[in-house]
């Protein structure tokens, strides 16, 4: 058919997923900064849309789908002939198929046309919802409005209620382990089929299920609706395995008759005894490819240590998704997270794109009082979890109930004692989290877990010369003799997004019975590249997107950070007991 700019012959061809395809953003589209940040018009920030344009001067085009259903992460290419350059900002976009026509800047994702180019391809997940592509171009010339060019029929998950988004944590005693997966649908109680043997899944458990609105966030965005801010989480389900062996390995499906099942994974129940050897993946600052440019290739190893090093469990301390108030972020990570979540228990800790936010506090799931929780004069705490205050967070992930839910916990696997706290809530002596964190310290017994490591989000140590306001000061002052009078060995934080390790140390010295902080915070958001100030304490620092390990027994622990490049060894370091 012939336009009044192009010659299209649209189709659509839906092939297998490629492993090296990016994961999306929410669907696989990265925008660089340093081109077109939007379409003409579309300042997603501000929310803006074109209120004119032209749908009477052109025909729309039909677009011809080889298949209109597909899974998560399944790759999705659409063609397309042309005779004439386009204009530099014609685009193609994902919509919800409720979504006006005219309504441009409503997409769910995007991807601009380039000059000759002829195909796209689309990375999907499953939104729980009719989704379709729209062509938009500009008219005259490319100096006025939108015109819709061509659109596609719908396109739809395979299964709406398939259970996706799987992935395990650890609860309060060494024989459970929690089981959570997303679908669309409450009309069945959520199963786990479990046993020794894939062949053979003798034992049934049954879980409960939840969700979240946009009226539960605590402030805009967050509780706007809209495909660019909250949409409709689906329900998690949760399932609450009990009774199992420590270093034991259980096969597994999550589902129901009525929906239909998950394909059959595998889990390493964690160790109970000291004399037993453990295998951790730490990191934070991740969010979701190719958004944040390092996290595909830190998915990456770290899936492949999963399978050559029988890793225990993963520690992401802080800054989760990035989402900060985009609700489909949240199930672009969690498909991205689940071929290691679905075999390695995920324990995240709160960072400040989790939680922090200035109103709604009523709202706030941590009890933190004040309308934004802890905001002292001489921090920077802002609005940065996008109006979420950790609503997503706290309903889509689990951990023990020692604490205070997911904002400070702690667990043992194996010879070690981990503990997360907030950096995000008041850690001032006297507060709750305070008197907490050192009744925790107090009571581990370290004939058990002779390793007590600790971590949070905002560090307590770097070297760098940006100024990182008074918190980490405050740190020191607050929680540093605490750490140093309970023998803690190794503190973990993120959030400068390169890697830092100290010396043993205490109050700037380094000294033989101190404790060592790493920043990890190069798992996948854009690198920071900043000077240091060279100061005595600081042993290695470099920044490159890359993940540390940590392999501990009873008496020896091995600290590594590789590269995720190469997965070249950076820095290692060892301790004896």
């Amino acid at each position: 058919m012939l336009c009044l700019v192009f010659l299209f012959s649209f189709w659509l061809v839906l092939i297998k997923g490629d492993n090296h395809l990016y994961n999306n953003g929410p669907f696989g589209k990265y925008h660089s900064l340093k081109n077109l940040p939007n379409p003409y018009g579309c300042n997603r920030t501000l929310g803006n849309v074109i209120s004119s344009i032209s749908l009477s001067s052109i025909n729309i085009n039909k677009l011809y789908v080889s298949s209109t259903f597909y899974v998560s992460n399944q790759e999705i290419i659409v063609q397309w002939n042309t005779t004439l350059i386009s204009c530099k900002d014609d685009f193609i976009g994902i919509y919800s198929s409720e979504i006006s026509f005219t309504d441009i800047c409503s997409y769910f994702d995007y991807e601009f046309v380039q000059i000759n180019q002829t195909n796209m391809s689309w990375q999907m997940i499953n939104l729980r919802r009719p989704l379709e592509f729209r062509y938009y171009s500009r008219e005259n010339n490319c100096s006025s409005n939108y015109t819709l060019i061509a659109k596609s029929s719908i396109v739809q998950p395979m299964n709406y209620n398939a259970p996706e988004q799987i992935h395990l944590a650890y609860s309060d005693r060494i024989d459970q382990m929690f089981i959570s997966f997303v679908t669309n649908s409450t009309a069945f109680v959520p199963q786990c089929q479990y046993g020794f043997d894939s062949s053979s899944l003798q034992w049934i458990a049954t879980g409960t299920t939840i969700t979240y609105k946009a009226s539960d966030m605590c402030e805009e965005p967050g509780n706007i609706t809209g495909p660019q801010t909250f949409i409709d989480p689906g329900y998690m389900h949760t399932i609450l395995l009990e009774d199992l062996r420590p270093s034991t390995t259980y096969f597994y499906r999550v589902g129901s008759d009525l929906y239909g099942w998950s394909s059959i994974c595998s889990f390493t129940n964690r160790p109970v005894d000291k004399n037993n050897e453990v295998n951790l993946i730490a990191f934070g600052d991740m969010g979701v490819a190719p958004i944040q440019l390092g996290a595909k290739s830190t998915m990456d190893r770290v899936q492949a240590r999963i399978i050559s090093d029988n890793i225990t469990c993963v520690l992401h301390i802080g800054d989760i998704s990035y989402a900060r108030g985009t609700g489909a972020l949240w199930d672009a990570f969690m498909t991205q997270i689940d071929p290691i979540a679905t075999h390695t228990p995920y324990m995240v800790g709160i960072g400040n794109h989790e939680y922090d936010h200035v109103s709604g506090g009523e709202k706030d799931p941590s009890g933190a009082p004040g309308p934004g929780g802890f905001r002292p004069s001489w921090g920077n705490y802002a609005y940065d979890s996008g109006g979420e205050c950790a609503v997503p967070l706290v309903n889509r992930f689990h951990s023990p109930s020692n604490g205070n839910g997911l904002f400070w916990y702690s667990f043992n696997v194996g010879p070690i004692h981990i503990v997360y706290y907030s950096t995000e809530h008041d850690f001032l002596p006297s507060s709750p989290q305070y008197i907490w964190l050192e009744q925790d310290l107090r009571s581990v017994n370290r004939s058990l877990t002779p390793w007590l490591i600790v971590g949070s989000h905002r560090p307590m140590y770097t070297s760098i010369t940006r100024d990182l306001s008074k918190i980490t000061e405050m740190l020191q002052f607050s929680l540093e003799p605490m750490f140093y009078k309970y023998h803690v060995d190794i503190n973990l934080f993120a959030h400068v997004h390169s890697y830092e390790r100290s010396c043993p140390m205490y109050q700037q010295q380094c000294v033989n019975d101190g404790i060592i902080h790493v920043l990890i915070g190069m798992a996948g958001h854009s690198l920071d590249f900043d000077t240091y100030t060279g100061a005595k304490w600081s042993l290695y620092h470099d920044q490159q997107f890359g993940y540390t390990q940590i392999f501990a027994n009873q008496t020896y622990l091995y600290f590594t950070y590789r590269h995720n490049v190469d997965d070249a060894l950076g820095d290692e370091f060892q301790l004896r007991k």
